[in-house]
């Protein structure tokens, strides 16, 4: 990643991401290797990180002429199902799935990557318990379910 400090929002991005996929870990979610260290940790713009390989991902595979079986389908399908459970279990929602952040190998793994759009659903939670405080009019007065959080059903 060339360039990661010419723009704050990227900045973030890179940051976010690489700090996710350093707690994440399923066999379903793409695996942070090695974060290469620059030369010139005072003077860098460029970060190496390396991840683990995938063949394709589900975009090329849908545009170009393979033709999946039935089984493959239900495959690749049921194992992106497992990472998006996994994530959603570790208070993660990716944000940015597509065909493109998909990988896919031949016995057709999934790992999903690109977590740069990511948050974290507690803080999801949190800023919807402030905008229902916010939007509720001052004459009306908040009765206790209005203001406590209701913990995700397990």
């Amino acid at each position: 990643m060339d360039g990661i400090f010419d723009d704050e929002t990227d900045c973030k991005r890179i940051l976010r991401e690489v700090t996710l996929l350093r707690k994440l870990r399923h066999p379903c979610v793409v695996e942070l290797i090695e974060i290469c260290l620059p030369s010139d940790p005072q003077n860098f713009s460029t970060i190496y990180v390396v991840m683990e390989f995938a063949e394709s991902d589900l975009k090329k595979i849908l545009k170009s002429s393979i033709n999946l079986e039935i089984l493959h389908i239900q495959t690749i399908i049921y194992n992106l199902l497992c990472a998006i459970k996994y994530l959603h279990e570790s208070k993660v929602i990716h944000r940015d799935l597509k065909p493109a952040n998909v990988l896919i190998n031949e016995d057709c793994s999934v790992k999903l990557c690109d977590y740069g759009l990511a948050r974290s659903i507690t803080g999801v939670e949190s800023a919807e318990l402030i905008i229902k405080k916010v939007d509720k009019p001052e004459n009306q007065e908040m009765d206790d379910t209005t203001a406590k959080e209701v913990e995700p059903e397990k």
